[in-house]
């Protein structure tokens, strides 16, 4: 089990916040395999975010 999983709500909203400024950080800076293990650990926060009833991310 990801420990975003037991975040709270707000720690998980914060985090994907912070995880998706680092993405684009990532790319900016041309390192694709960081870029794409912060896609992976955003993917599976958009997941939990979604079984918890949030509004849709734009997915």
């Amino acid at each position: 089990m990801a420990w975003f999983n037991k975040a709270s709500d707000a720690d998980l909203v914060q985090s994907m916040e912070l995880v998706s400024a680092a993405a684009e950080e990532a790319r900016q800076n041309g390192d694709k395999k960081r870029e794409a293990a912060f896609h992976r650990d955003l993917n599976g926060m958009l997941d939990e975010s979604e079984r918890r009833g949030f509004p849709r991310w734009g997915r």
